[in-house]
């Protein structure tokens, strides 16, 4: 079945050159134009599209309004936004509607790209209703600790970009926030990055006040308790292990970036399924303990799907880069994305099993068995013991 795409812009003009523009994909996209937020609702209202992409500026309903409603009447279409306004405080609140922007004019090549990517996430996840709650996902809470030192940070004068790296490097809510904000064109540019600390740099200390403000960054409810603050400590330990294998095994920096990115937010479902519907998660955990399984089978039991997919889901629809979105979704079982060569992806299903292995008190998060089914190629047998030491020493070292 061909995917459904609606375009929304009051200017017949854009709508025709999109038209021309995408010609190509008419035999797999199924597309339609129409020049009015009201239009599009009532086209959605006929039928379901995957995807809508909207100008803001329009008479009568504009994009904001536009998309606001179909998050909350349509919440498992795509939402992205392609238009020209430029001021900051409107567009950095578009992220709690809008998973993508587009700035005018737009590269056609850039839009059709990332357009195939939304559309292939959509057979990640085959859970209808979880695709909703998750494309509902305005942010991924923090650590309350590390929001407050983020708060008091930039309440300073002397407030640095590296003291506010530091803190989001720490956090998998802000940095998953940082690099939607970066991979799309809410700054102007996007570009490909899944370094949080470039993405500080690149957003600078007054916009990062202006999330704040903003309340972009969010905190984990209490009702969540303390159990789930130990997930950031494995988040944090197994990015540093990530990156050193990585590193180790003579990755391109960018991979071995890429490998500290997908460690820190490869149980980053987790946190989202916790936080948006606790009830069932309660209950996946519950069996789990019961049938003494790993986690990921009590949720694969409750939802039909784990936390690796639903991480996976939320980041692709933030679009952040694929070999970050691959390492999430497969970070449990990475032969099933078929890997050819060794990558960030195996580098974080090792690093995930080592810092079982190597914490003073385990925690419950990572995986207790490396995949049977990796090929010997990948030489994890015998590379083992030089990662664990490796590792090892790292973490002594706290680095």
């Amino acid at each position: 079945m061909n995917r459904r795409i609606l375009f929304v812009d009051d200017d017949s003009m854009v709508l025709s050159g999109l038209q021309r523009s995408l010609r190509s994909m008419r035999d797999q996209w199924e597309m339609q134009f129409v020049t009015g937020g009201q239009q599009a609702v009532d086209a959605m209202a006929r039928a379901p599209f995957d995807v809508v992409i909207s100008d803001m500026r329009m008479p009568g309903m504009d994009g904001a309004e536009l998309l606001e409603r179909v998050k909350m009447q349509f919440p498992q279409t795509v939402r992205m936004v392609l238009s020209g306004q430029s001021d900051r405080d409107s567009i950095f609140r578009l992220t709690k509607t809008t998973h993508q922007y587009f700035s005018k004019p737009c590269d056609v090549e850039e839009l059709k790209e990332k357009l195939i990517r939304a559309l292939a996430l959509r057979d990640v996840l085959d859970n209808p209703k979880l695709k909703q709650w998750v494309s509902q996902v305005e942010t991924v809470p923090s650590l309350p600790s590390l929001s407050r030192s983020l708060r008091d940070l930039l309440q300073s004068p002397t407030a640095s970009l590296d003291a506010a790296a530091d803190i989001v490097t720490q956090d998998m809510g802000m940095t998953a926030k940082l690099l939607q904000l970066v991979n799309s064109a809410f700054l102007g540019v996007a570009r490909r990055e899944s370094d949080p600390k470039q993405a500080v740099s690149i957003i600078g200390i007054e916009n990062l006040k202006a999330l704040v403000v903003l309340n972009l960054f969010s905190e984990l409810p209490l009702f969540l308790g303390e159990e789930m603050q130990s997930l950031w400590t494995h988040c944090r330990v197994t990015a540093r292990f990530s990156q050193a294998i990585a590193r180790a095994e003579g990755l391109a920096e960018e991979a071995a970036q890429d490998a500290f990115t997908s460690g820190l937010l490869h149980d980053i479902g987790q946190l989202v399924l916790a936080s948006t519907c606790g009830e069932e998660y309660g209950a996946a955990i519950r069996l789990a303990v019961a049938e003494r399984c790993p986690l990921v089978d009590g949720e694969q039991g409750v939802f039909g799907t784990t936390h690796a997919q639903v991480g996976a889901y939320l980041l692709g629809l933030w679009g952040l880069p694929d070999s970050v979105v691959e390492a999430v979704a497969w970070h449990h079982a990475p032969m099933q994305a078929r890997p050819q060569n060794f990558s960030p992806l195996i580098a974080v299903h090792v690093a995930d099993f080592l810092e079982q292995q190597l914490r003073p008190c385990p925690s419950s998060f990572g995986h207790d068995v490396l995949d049977p089914s990796l090929p010997a190629s990948f030489a994890i047998a015998d590379r083992l013991p030089a990662w664990k030491s490796k590792c090892q020493e790292l973490d002594e070292r706290g680095g």
